[in-house]
Protein backbone atom coordinates (compact mmCIF):
# COMPACT_ATOMS: atom_id res chain seq x y z
CA UNK A 1 0.00 0.00 0.00
CA UNK A 2 1.37 3.42 -0.97
CA UNK A 3 1.91 6.09 1.69
CA UNK A 4 -1.03 8.05 0.26
CA UNK A 5 -3.39 5.10 0.49
CA UNK A 6 -2.19 4.28 3.98
CA UNK A 7 -2.95 7.86 5.08
CA UNK A 8 -6.46 7.70 3.62
CA UNK A 9 -7.13 4.30 5.16
CA UNK A 10 -6.01 5.52 8.59
CA UNK A 11 -8.18 8.63 8.27
CA UNK A 12 -11.23 6.59 7.28
CA UNK A 13 -10.79 4.04 10.08
CA UNK A 14 -10.28 6.76 12.68
CA UNK A 15 -13.39 8.63 11.61
CA UNK A 16 -15.62 5.58 11.14
CA UNK A 17 -14.53 3.45 14.07
CA UNK A 18 -13.44 6.05 16.62
CA UNK A 19 -14.92 9.49 15.99
CA UNK A 20 -18.37 8.42 14.78
CA UNK A 21 -18.65 5.73 17.43
CA UNK A 22 -17.75 8.17 20.20
CA UNK A 23 -20.03 10.95 19.00
CA UNK A 24 -22.92 8.53 18.48
CA UNK A 25 -22.81 7.45 22.11
CA UNK A 26 -21.63 10.63 23.83
CA UNK A 27 -22.67 13.42 21.47
CA UNK A 28 -26.44 12.92 21.60
CA UNK A 29 -28.71 13.73 24.53
CA UNK A 30 -30.71 10.51 24.74
CA UNK A 31 -32.90 11.81 27.58
CA UNK A 32 -33.91 15.24 26.27
CA UNK A 33 -33.10 14.88 22.59
CA UNK A 34 -30.75 16.85 20.38
CA UNK A 35 -27.00 16.93 19.95
CA UNK A 36 -24.67 18.38 22.57
CA UNK A 37 -22.73 21.49 21.65
CA UNK A 38 -19.43 19.97 22.73
CA UNK A 39 -17.66 17.27 24.73
CA UNK A 40 -14.84 17.67 27.23
CA UNK A 41 -11.47 16.01 26.72
CA UNK A 42 -12.59 12.88 28.59
CA UNK A 43 -15.41 12.48 26.05
CA UNK A 44 -18.17 13.52 28.46
CA UNK A 45 -20.94 15.90 27.32
CA UNK A 46 -20.68 19.56 28.32
CA UNK A 47 -24.06 20.92 29.36
CA UNK A 48 -25.35 24.39 30.16
CA UNK A 49 -24.16 25.88 26.86
CA UNK A 50 -26.53 27.36 24.29
CA UNK A 51 -27.04 24.77 21.58
CA UNK A 52 -26.43 26.39 18.21
CA UNK A 53 -29.09 25.27 15.77
CA UNK A 54 -26.54 25.16 12.95
CA UNK A 55 -24.70 22.46 14.92
CA UNK A 56 -27.89 20.42 15.23
CA UNK A 57 -28.27 20.65 11.44
CA UNK A 58 -24.62 19.77 10.81
CA UNK A 59 -24.91 16.64 12.94
CA UNK A 60 -28.11 15.58 11.18
CA UNK A 61 -26.32 15.99 7.85
CA UNK A 62 -23.21 14.16 9.03
CA UNK A 63 -24.99 11.11 10.44
CA UNK A 64 -27.32 10.96 7.43
CA UNK A 65 -24.33 10.94 5.10
CA UNK A 66 -22.55 8.38 7.29
CA UNK A 67 -25.58 6.17 6.74
CA UNK A 68 -25.20 6.52 2.98
CA UNK A 69 -21.51 5.62 3.32
CA UNK A 70 -22.39 2.53 5.36
CA UNK A 71 -20.55 3.87 8.41
CA UNK A 72 -22.25 2.78 11.62
CA UNK A 73 -25.44 0.79 12.07
CA UNK A 74 -26.92 3.40 14.40
CA UNK A 75 -26.18 6.45 12.23
CA UNK A 76 -29.60 6.53 10.55
CA UNK A 77 -31.53 6.17 13.80
CA UNK A 78 -29.53 9.01 15.34
CA UNK A 79 -30.00 11.26 12.30
CA UNK A 80 -33.75 10.54 12.31
CA UNK A 81 -34.06 11.30 16.03
CA UNK A 82 -32.03 14.46 15.58
CA UNK A 83 -34.27 15.61 12.74
CA UNK A 84 -37.40 14.96 14.80
CA UNK A 85 -35.89 17.08 17.57
CA UNK A 86 -34.92 19.77 15.05
CA UNK A 87 -38.44 20.01 13.64
CA UNK A 88 -40.06 20.03 17.07
CA UNK A 89 -37.78 22.57 18.75
CA UNK A 90 -35.82 24.64 16.22
CA UNK A 91 -38.52 25.32 13.63
CA UNK A 92 -41.53 27.11 15.17
CA UNK A 93 -44.74 27.05 13.14
CA UNK A 94 -43.36 24.17 11.06
CA UNK A 95 -40.51 26.33 9.83
CA UNK A 96 -42.67 29.08 8.33
CA UNK A 97 -39.83 31.49 9.15
CA UNK A 98 -37.03 28.97 9.00
CA UNK A 99 -35.11 27.87 12.09
CA UNK A 100 -34.12 29.77 15.23
CA UNK A 101 -30.58 30.51 16.40
CA UNK A 102 -30.01 28.96 19.85
CA UNK A 103 -31.74 26.37 22.02
CA UNK A 104 -31.26 25.48 25.67
CA UNK A 105 -30.46 21.98 26.88
CA UNK A 106 -34.17 21.38 27.48
CA UNK A 107 -35.06 22.43 23.92
CA UNK A 108 -36.55 25.85 24.64
CA UNK A 109 -35.66 28.74 22.36
CA UNK A 110 -32.92 30.98 23.79
CA UNK A 111 -32.46 33.14 20.71
CA UNK A 112 -35.19 33.33 18.08
CA UNK A 113 -33.14 35.31 15.58
CA UNK A 114 -33.33 33.97 12.04
CA UNK A 115 -29.70 33.80 10.99
CA UNK A 116 -28.77 33.20 7.34
CA UNK A 117 -25.90 30.87 8.23
CA UNK A 118 -28.29 28.71 10.26
CA UNK A 119 -30.78 28.51 7.38
CA UNK A 120 -28.03 27.30 5.06
CA UNK A 121 -27.25 24.36 7.30
CA UNK A 122 -30.92 23.61 7.84
CA UNK A 123 -31.20 23.29 4.04
CA UNK A 124 -28.15 21.01 3.96
CA UNK A 125 -29.73 18.80 6.63
CA UNK A 126 -32.93 18.67 4.59
CA UNK A 127 -31.02 17.52 1.51
CA UNK A 128 -29.35 14.74 3.49
CA UNK A 129 -32.55 13.58 5.15
CA UNK A 130 -34.17 13.26 1.74
CA UNK A 131 -31.14 11.41 0.38
CA UNK A 132 -30.87 9.03 3.31
CA UNK A 133 -34.51 8.39 4.17
CA UNK A 134 -36.78 10.11 1.62
CA UNK A 135 -38.36 12.00 4.52
CA UNK A 136 -40.98 14.21 2.86
CA UNK A 137 -40.85 16.59 5.80
CA UNK A 138 -37.32 17.53 4.75
CA UNK A 139 -38.31 18.81 1.31
CA UNK A 140 -41.33 20.59 2.77
CA UNK A 141 -39.10 22.34 5.30
CA UNK A 142 -36.58 23.27 2.60
CA UNK A 143 -39.35 24.88 0.55
CA UNK A 144 -40.56 26.89 3.55
CA UNK A 145 -37.06 28.04 4.44
CA UNK A 146 -36.36 29.24 0.90
CA UNK A 147 -39.73 31.00 0.77
CA UNK A 148 -38.83 32.75 4.04
CA UNK A 149 -35.43 33.79 2.68
CA UNK A 150 -37.00 35.24 -0.43
CA UNK A 151 -39.78 36.99 1.48
CA UNK A 152 -37.86 38.48 4.41
CA UNK A 153 -34.12 38.32 3.81
CA UNK A 154 -33.60 38.83 0.08
CA UNK A 155 -31.53 41.94 -0.65
CA UNK A 156 -32.09 44.30 -3.59
CA UNK A 157 -28.29 44.47 -3.86
CA UNK A 158 -27.85 40.72 -4.29
CA UNK A 159 -27.92 37.67 -2.08
CA UNK A 160 -29.62 37.55 1.28
CA UNK A 161 -29.26 39.58 4.47
CA UNK A 162 -27.38 38.31 7.50
CA UNK A 163 -30.52 37.78 9.56
CA UNK A 164 -33.93 39.22 10.29
CA UNK A 165 -32.04 41.80 12.39
CA UNK A 166 -30.36 43.06 9.19
CA UNK A 167 -26.98 43.59 10.82
CA UNK A 168 -23.83 44.58 8.96
CA UNK A 169 -21.25 43.91 7.72
CA UNK A 170 -22.61 41.42 5.24
CA UNK A 171 -20.53 38.29 4.73
CA UNK A 172 -19.70 35.84 2.02
CA UNK A 173 -19.64 32.95 4.53
CA UNK A 174 -23.39 32.19 4.79
CA UNK A 175 -23.71 32.48 1.02
CA UNK A 176 -20.89 29.97 0.61
CA UNK A 177 -22.87 27.47 2.68
CA UNK A 178 -26.05 28.29 0.80
CA UNK A 179 -24.25 27.26 -2.38
CA UNK A 180 -23.28 24.00 -0.70
CA UNK A 181 -26.88 23.43 0.39
CA UNK A 182 -28.45 24.31 -2.97
CA UNK A 183 -26.08 21.95 -4.76
CA UNK A 184 -26.88 19.21 -2.24
CA UNK A 185 -30.60 19.75 -2.76
CA UNK A 186 -30.14 19.62 -6.53
CA UNK A 187 -28.17 16.38 -6.27
CA UNK A 188 -30.79 14.89 -3.95
CA UNK A 189 -33.83 15.86 -6.00
CA UNK A 190 -32.80 16.86 -9.53
CA UNK A 191 -35.06 19.91 -9.17
CA UNK A 192 -33.81 22.67 -11.49
CA UNK A 193 -35.01 25.36 -9.06
CA UNK A 194 -32.10 24.45 -6.76
CA UNK A 195 -29.70 24.68 -9.69
CA UNK A 196 -30.96 28.22 -10.32
CA UNK A 197 -30.42 29.20 -6.69
CA UNK A 198 -26.92 27.75 -6.81
CA UNK A 199 -26.25 29.81 -9.94
CA UNK A 200 -27.28 32.97 -8.10
CA UNK A 201 -24.69 32.36 -5.39
CA UNK A 202 -22.06 31.37 -7.94
CA UNK A 203 -22.65 34.67 -9.73
CA UNK A 204 -22.10 36.52 -6.44
CA UNK A 205 -18.79 34.75 -6.06
CA UNK A 206 -17.67 35.83 -9.50
CA UNK A 207 -18.85 39.45 -9.27
CA UNK A 208 -18.49 40.29 -5.57
CA UNK A 209 -16.72 37.80 -3.32
CA UNK A 210 -13.74 36.92 -5.50
CA UNK A 211 -11.13 39.67 -5.71
CA UNK A 212 -9.58 38.91 -9.09
CA UNK A 213 -6.87 41.53 -8.70
CA UNK A 214 -5.44 39.96 -5.54
CA UNK A 215 -6.64 36.41 -6.13
CA UNK A 216 -8.33 36.22 -2.74
CA UNK A 217 -11.78 35.79 -1.27
CA UNK A 218 -13.22 38.89 0.38
CA UNK A 219 -15.14 38.17 3.57
CA UNK A 220 -16.97 41.36 4.60
CA UNK A 221 -19.07 43.92 2.73
CA UNK A 222 -21.25 46.96 3.29
CA UNK A 223 -25.04 46.71 3.19
CA UNK A 224 -25.06 46.99 -0.61
CA UNK A 225 -22.21 44.48 -1.05
CA UNK A 226 -19.75 47.26 -1.81
CA UNK A 227 -16.28 47.27 -0.25
CA UNK A 228 -16.03 48.15 3.43
CA UNK A 229 -14.16 51.20 4.62
CA UNK A 230 -13.46 49.70 8.07
CA UNK A 231 -10.48 47.70 9.33
CA UNK A 232 -12.35 44.49 8.48
CA UNK A 233 -12.05 45.20 4.77
CA UNK A 234 -8.70 43.42 4.33
CA UNK A 235 -9.33 40.45 6.63
CA UNK A 236 -9.27 37.19 4.73
CA UNK A 237 -9.66 33.56 5.82
CA UNK A 238 -7.43 31.09 3.98
CA UNK A 239 -9.67 28.20 5.06
CA UNK A 240 -12.62 29.74 3.26
CA UNK A 241 -10.51 30.18 0.15
CA UNK A 242 -9.77 26.45 0.23
CA UNK A 243 -13.45 25.72 0.84
CA UNK A 244 -14.37 27.65 -2.31
CA UNK A 245 -11.88 25.57 -4.31
CA UNK A 246 -13.88 22.49 -3.27
CA UNK A 247 -17.24 24.14 -3.94
CA UNK A 248 -16.19 25.41 -7.35
CA UNK A 249 -14.95 21.94 -8.25
CA UNK A 250 -18.33 20.49 -7.31
CA UNK A 251 -20.14 23.25 -9.20
CA UNK A 252 -18.11 22.57 -12.34
CA UNK A 253 -18.81 18.83 -12.08
CA UNK A 254 -22.55 19.42 -11.71
CA UNK A 255 -23.13 22.17 -14.21
CA UNK A 256 -20.35 21.95 -16.79
CA UNK A 257 -18.61 25.22 -15.98
CA UNK A 258 -14.85 25.70 -15.79
CA UNK A 259 -13.46 27.43 -12.70
CA UNK A 260 -9.94 26.05 -13.01
CA UNK A 261 -8.23 29.46 -13.11
CA UNK A 262 -10.04 30.72 -10.02
CA UNK A 263 -9.55 27.47 -8.13
CA UNK A 264 -5.81 27.26 -8.72
CA UNK A 265 -5.34 30.94 -7.85
CA UNK A 266 -7.36 30.66 -4.64
CA UNK A 267 -5.40 27.58 -3.61
CA UNK A 268 -2.01 29.14 -4.22
CA UNK A 269 -2.95 32.45 -2.59
CA UNK A 270 -4.33 30.66 0.47
CA UNK A 271 -0.98 28.94 0.89
CA UNK A 272 0.97 32.15 0.24
CA UNK A 273 -1.00 34.25 2.69
CA UNK A 274 -2.03 31.72 5.33
CA UNK A 275 0.57 29.04 6.02
CA UNK A 276 2.46 29.14 9.29
CA UNK A 277 5.93 27.69 9.87
CA UNK A 278 4.46 24.28 10.73
CA UNK A 279 2.57 24.08 7.43
CA UNK A 280 -0.92 24.74 8.79
CA UNK A 281 -3.36 27.44 7.72
CA UNK A 282 -4.03 30.31 10.10
CA UNK A 283 -7.60 31.27 10.90
CA UNK A 284 -7.43 34.88 9.68
CA UNK A 285 -4.82 37.09 8.05
CA UNK A 286 -4.77 40.67 6.85
CA UNK A 287 -4.09 41.11 3.17
CA UNK A 288 -0.76 42.84 2.63
CA UNK A 289 0.38 42.47 6.25
CA UNK A 290 3.78 41.08 7.11
CA UNK A 291 2.54 40.07 10.57
CA UNK A 292 1.64 36.46 9.98
CA UNK A 293 1.17 35.30 13.56
CA UNK A 294 -2.19 34.06 14.74
CA UNK A 295 -4.08 30.99 15.92
CA UNK A 296 -5.16 28.11 13.73
CA UNK A 297 -8.28 26.01 14.08
CA UNK A 298 -8.86 22.49 12.79
CA UNK A 299 -11.49 23.28 10.15
CA UNK A 300 -9.17 25.28 7.81
CA UNK A 301 -6.95 22.19 7.64
CA UNK A 302 -9.84 19.93 6.61
CA UNK A 303 -10.73 22.45 3.88
CA UNK A 304 -7.08 22.42 2.81
CA UNK A 305 -7.31 18.64 2.37
CA UNK A 306 -10.55 18.94 0.37
CA UNK A 307 -9.05 21.62 -1.87
CA UNK A 308 -5.99 19.47 -2.57
CA UNK A 309 -8.23 16.51 -3.44
CA UNK A 310 -10.30 18.73 -5.73
CA UNK A 311 -7.19 19.73 -7.68
CA UNK A 312 -5.99 16.11 -7.69
CA UNK A 313 -9.25 15.23 -9.46
CA UNK A 314 -8.14 17.71 -12.13
CA UNK A 315 -5.12 15.53 -12.84
CA UNK A 316 -2.41 16.84 -10.51
CA UNK A 317 -0.96 13.79 -8.67
CA UNK A 318 1.15 16.04 -6.42
CA UNK A 319 -2.07 17.27 -4.84
CA UNK A 320 -3.04 13.78 -3.71
CA UNK A 321 0.34 13.46 -2.04
CA UNK A 322 -0.19 16.86 -0.43
CA UNK A 323 -3.53 15.75 0.97
CA UNK A 324 -1.93 12.62 2.38
CA UNK A 325 0.79 14.67 4.06
CA UNK A 326 -1.83 16.97 5.60
CA UNK A 327 -3.75 13.98 6.94
CA UNK A 328 -0.57 12.69 8.58
CA UNK A 329 0.01 16.13 10.10
CA UNK A 330 -3.49 16.06 11.65
CA UNK A 331 -2.70 12.84 13.45
CA UNK A 332 0.48 14.38 14.84
CA UNK A 333 -1.34 17.43 16.21
CA UNK A 334 -5.10 18.05 16.20
CA UNK A 335 -6.14 14.38 16.42
CA UNK A 336 -3.40 13.27 18.84
CA UNK A 337 -5.66 13.04 21.90
CA UNK A 338 -5.79 10.73 24.90
CA UNK A 339 -9.36 9.78 24.00
CA UNK A 340 -9.39 8.58 20.40
CA UNK A 341 -12.12 10.24 18.36
CA UNK A 342 -11.66 13.68 19.91
CA UNK A 343 -9.63 16.63 18.65
CA UNK A 344 -8.00 19.83 19.79
CA UNK A 345 -9.82 22.53 17.86
CA UNK A 346 -7.27 25.35 18.04
CA UNK A 347 -3.58 26.02 18.59
CA UNK A 348 -1.83 29.34 19.07
CA UNK A 349 0.92 30.65 16.80
CA UNK A 350 3.54 28.72 18.80
CA UNK A 351 1.70 25.42 18.52
CA UNK A 352 0.30 25.42 22.07
CA UNK A 353 -3.28 24.15 22.46
CA UNK A 354 -5.97 26.79 23.06
CA UNK A 355 -9.15 24.70 23.01
CA UNK A 356 -10.87 24.05 26.33
CA UNK A 357 -13.39 21.56 24.94
CA UNK A 358 -14.20 19.66 21.76
CA UNK A 359 -16.84 21.38 19.59
CA UNK A 360 -19.35 19.14 17.86
CA UNK A 361 -19.42 21.51 14.87
CA UNK A 362 -16.10 20.10 13.62
CA UNK A 363 -17.46 16.58 13.02
CA UNK A 364 -19.07 17.92 9.83
CA UNK A 365 -15.74 19.29 8.55
CA UNK A 366 -13.95 16.05 9.32
CA UNK A 367 -16.63 13.97 7.63
CA UNK A 368 -16.44 16.01 4.42
CA UNK A 369 -12.65 15.67 4.32
CA UNK A 370 -12.71 11.93 5.00
CA UNK A 371 -15.51 11.23 2.51
CA UNK A 372 -13.79 13.23 -0.22
CA UNK A 373 -10.41 11.54 0.22
CA UNK A 374 -11.97 8.07 0.38
CA UNK A 375 -14.05 8.73 -2.74
CA UNK A 376 -11.04 9.95 -4.68
CA UNK A 377 -8.76 7.15 -3.52
CA UNK A 378 -11.39 4.52 -4.39
CA UNK A 379 -11.87 5.98 -7.87
CA UNK A 380 -8.11 6.07 -8.45
CA UNK A 381 -7.67 2.49 -7.32
CA UNK A 382 -10.39 1.34 -9.72
CA UNK A 383 -8.87 3.38 -12.55
CA UNK A 384 -5.47 1.79 -12.06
Amino acid sequence: MTAWRQSVSTFERWFRDDALALWRTQGYDARRGGFYECLDFTGAPVTGRPRRVRVQARQIHTFSQATLCGWGEDSEALAADGFDYFLANACPDEGARGCVHHLSDDGTVLDGRRDLYDQAFALLACASRWQAAQDKRALALAERIIAFLNHELVSPHGGWLESDQRETPRRQNPHMHLLEAFMALFCATGDSAYRDYAAQVHALFETVFYDQRHGVLREFFDHDLSALSTDKADLIEPGHMMEWVWLLGNYDALFGTDSTAQMTRLYSRAEETGLDSAGFLRDTVRLGSENLTGPRRLWPQTEYIKAAITLARRGDPAMAARAGALIDMLFESYLAQDVTGLWCDQFDSNGAPLARDVPASILYHLFEAVADTVSFETAERKRL
